[in-house]
């Protein structure tokens, strides 16, 4: 039988990879939030990954900020300042706050500084990454669970025939 928790358990691994090679481990939070879910259906398997909705914006960054509206919410900046030990006091933590995020209404995300975190020159991209140049690996693991199963049920017909005779 193919085991397809395997497979999503694969999938995940190198998702997790990914991101700590781009340089995206801050609390571990994302990286823990990944979860494989297999769901067979009458005529297809469907695997999903699921992680936490600001995955989405690690992968896709964010483009230059049109208006204000579109500014990064400063509590969120606030709150990784803080955890980074970039400032002390609170006045330092909120200025940083704030210059961080003006650096990304400007830039967009990732900021052309956040590269020096990276240790393979990507910062984001992560789930297409994986998917575009990694899933050979979880193809090949597939066709050998595949064929394994094949095996196993042909074993078990070629028994079941020879008891007959």
């Amino acid at each position: 039988m193919v085991d397809f928790k395997r497979v999503t358990d694969l999938i995940i691994a190198m998702l997790k990879a990914e991101l700590i090679m781009q340089g995206h481990k801050d609390t571990g939070a994302l990286i823990d939030s990944f979860e494989g879910k297999v769901m067979e259906l009458p005529n297809s398997i469907v695997l999903e990954i699921l992680m936490d909705k600001h995955g989405e914006y690690v992968n896709d960054g964010r483009r230059k900020a049109k208006s204000e509206k579109e500014y990064v919410p400063i509590g969120v900046l606030i709150d990784w300042v803080e955890r980074k030990g970039i400032a002390n006091g609170d006045k330092d933590v909120k200025n940083a706050a704030y210059a961080i995020r003006q650096k990304i209404y400007k830039e967009g995300s990732p900021t052309k500084g956040s590269f020096q975190f990276s240790k393979n020159g990507r910062r984001k991209g992560f789930i297409d990454f994986v998917i575009e140049s990694k899933l050979d690996f979880v193809y090949t693991e597939l066709e050998e669970q595949v064929f394994k199963s094949y095996d196993a049920s042909i074993a078990t017909i070629v028994k079941d025939f020879n008891k007959v005779k």
